[in-house]
């Protein structure tokens, strides 16, 4: 790669050029109609050489517009059809490799509407959203690399867990070196998450909302600080009346207590009891995950009550895997 191609036009040529504090709002570039086609051009025939060398699940592009140069806010100044040509090269190079279209793209901040999938940055939906697959995006320390982050798995997959228990995806982005090389940190904390995931992985992966995404002591769900993940939710705590859940693809309901109590613990989770609304069936089995132990159980009218095992070596968080009796 030329280095000269990472600089553009001066963009201080143009008035409020910078009145936004990371993208300029609009008017730019209606004197650099050349460099425009020439950039654009070159931006979408590097998306299509993306495609055919990585054959990417799904394609993410930000900004304020639909991107680039579509006329709308920091796309006014030279307008075309490059995304839409992108976008269709995408889905019809998968539909001749895999036979059928199961990929999607996000333009995010587009003017109007809803697409197929919808985001929800450093964030997650209030309750349990069913009306269109979303994925909850998030980074790690930040977008880009500096140092000083804070690294924690238990960070990175209570994150997780507050999108999957609301019907969500899970997306995060973890901050390369310049040099394209992850960090000692961010390795160690990747291969702590993956070890995590070897064991609860079931719970995660196809899984959907149950009929509640969570619990805690009280009225209220205590949750995990929003917010790019660092710092803060690294040192936040919860205590063993915090709960998620998930509908597992095998048809069990899977529970995340949101920390690792005391061997020998006795957990309520009201949300399974015979009393609960909504209302549940009675439970026929709890295992816990990770555990060889079979798991003492009792379910009453205000819980089902979980006796953790004598002996456990778990770490971030336990899922304990509930089958109910079916009629």
């Amino acid at each position: 790669m030329d280095p000269r191609l990472l600089y553009g036009v001066d963009l201080r040529e143009y008035i409020g050029w910078d009145q936004d504090s990371w993208c300029p709002k609009q008017g730019i570039l209606t004197t650099h109609q050349e460099y425009c086609q020439w950039y654009v051009t070159r931006w979408a025939l590097r998306i299509m050489d993306v495609v055919r060398k990585y054959d990417p699940d799904f394609i993410y592009t930000d900004g304020n517009s639909t991107q680039p140069y579509t006329g709308y806010l920091s796309a006014t100044g030279h307008k075309c059809d490059a995304m839409q040509r992108v976008i269709a090269d995408y889905y019809n190079h998968t539909l001749k490799t895999r036979g059928k279209v199961d990929t999607f793209s996000i333009v995010k901040f587009h003017p109007g509407g809803n697409g197929v999938v919808n985001t929800s940055e450093d964030n997650w939906p209030g309750g349990i959203k069913t009306d269109q697959p979303w994925i909850g995006e998030t980074a790690y320390g930040d977008w880009y690399y500096a140092p000083g982050f804070v690294y924690s798995a238990g960070a990175l997959i209570r994150h997780m867990l507050e999108c999957v228990s609301r019907d969500g995806c899970f997306c995060v982005n973890i901050a390369m070196r310049p040099d394209g090389s992850l960090d000692d940190g961010s390795l160690k904390m990747l291969a702590e998450v993956g070890d995590w995931m070897k064991i609860n992985g079931e719970a995660i992966y196809g899984s959907s909302a149950w009929n509640k995404f969570g619990e805690s002591a009280g009225n209220r769900v205590r949750q995990s600080p929003a917010g790019k993940i660092n710092q803060r939710q690294a040192t936040f705590k919860f205590t063993p009346q915090d709960f998620r859940f998930t509908a597992g693809k095998d048809g069990s309901v899977y529970t995340f207590c949101m920390t690792v109590p005391d061997p020998g613990t006795t957990l309520k989770i009201t949300s399974m009891g015979t009393n609960a609304q909504p209302a549940v069936p009675a439970v026929k089995s709890v295992s816990l995950l990770g555990s060889p132990a079979p798991v003492d159980f009792k379910q009453t009218a205000d819980g089902l009550e979980i006796n953790c095992p004598a002996q456990m070596s778990f770490n971030i968080a336990l899922v304990f895997k509930v089958n109910f009796a079916t009629a």
